[in-house]
């Protein structure tokens, strides 16, 4: 009797024709089918393939290469040879050579049959291209930075969230997203949870290139103060890392800001999620007053860094 390939196979098929005996060749051709079947399904959403990341293993030894030539080598000293850095990282000769490959079509590296693999030059210092500070401080500075509201209106707080602020889960508020755009790119995230009476209010205001933060303190002039500040690394699930444009697991910065009003009533609650590699957070810390009140004197070899100064946190 011969059988189809998509024929199923009963319990009680699994025996070589005349033998009582189980075969393994019939299972491990059942067990193969089942496998080719299985790596050619295709993913129906294109969040589900982030999971993968396309970016090409040479270019991550490349950049581990450079960090280290940057930071810890001079011109003229040798790198290790390839069949050490095979070694060193867990990938194939072909993939060590690309990256060397790289480096010295930059300039960066001497190759010599013999001889081996030695430093020409030092990797020219990358400008520093993420944002930090107060949003309030992007307008000032005229930098290219929107904010797209996505959701403006009544919600319910999850309970995981609701237990950790202390609140009721059924005390009716009002939810706003916005997401953040710097030079026509997404790079920051911000969910806010507030009362009805503040989230209406705030709602109608123009938003695009707007710091609720100041909105909240100019425009409504409530008498809020903000009680808590929080800051963690958290890796991007299938919403943010849609919205961010980022792989799913990608490092966010994240930023949670809380508001109270007069007899600590809860007032605005933001939880921000930023791009690792296009915001970085600053603290500016103030110096203690020396005696008289005047301020200390910096230590020797310390400067202020050049250009425009940015305050310590970014407004939502």
């Amino acid at each position: 009797m011969l059988l189809g390939l998509n024929a199923v196979l009963p319990d009680e098929i699994g025996a070589c024709p005349g033998s009582a005996t189980p075969s393994a060749r019939w299972r491990r051709r059942l067990r193969a089918r089942r496998i080719r079947k299985r790596k050619s399904r295709t993913f129906p959403d294109i969040s589900v393939r982030k999971f993968f990341n396309p970016y090409p293993k040479y270019l991550h030894v490349r950049r581990i290469l450079l960090d280290r030539i940057e930071g810890t080598m001079r011109p003229g000293d040798q790198l290790p040879t390839e069949h050490a850095l095979c070694a060193e990282f867990s990938v194939s000769r072909e993939t060590i050579r690309s990256a060397l490959a790289a480096l010295e079509q930059d300039g960066i590296i001497e190759r010599t049959r013999g001889r081996g693999t030695f430093i020409a030059r030092l990797p020219r210092r990358r400008p520093e291209r993420r944002l930090t500070g107060m949003a309030e401080d992007f307008y000032a500075l005229n930098l290219d930075t929107e904010a797209k509201v996505l959701q403006a209106g009544p919600g319910r707080i999850p309970g995981a969230l609701a237990e950790q602020l202390g609140l009721d889960p059924e005390l009716p508020l009002f939810r706003i997203t916005r997401l953040r755009h710097f030079e026509g790119r997404p790079f920051a995230w911000h969910d806010g949870w507030m009362l009805p009476e503040i989230g209406t209010r705030i709602a109608a205001l123009d938003l695009t290139r707007a710091s609720i933060d100041r909105e909240l303190r100019e425009t409504l002039d409530l008498p809020i103060w903000e009680d808590q500040q929080s800051i963690e690394a958290v890796a991007a699930d299938i919403q943010s890392a849609e919205l961010l444009d980022v792989p799913i697991g990608a490092p966010l910065l994240c930023l949670t800001r809380l508001y109270l009003l007069e007899g600590e009533k809860f007032a605005v609650y933001f939880r921000s999620l930023y791009r690792s590699d296009r915001y970085y957070y600053t603290v500016k810390l103030a110096q203690p007053a020396g005696p008289g009140g005047r301020q200390p004197a910096r230590a020797a070899g310390l400067r202020r860094p050049a250009g425009p100064r940015m305050a310590s946190t970014q407004e939502d």
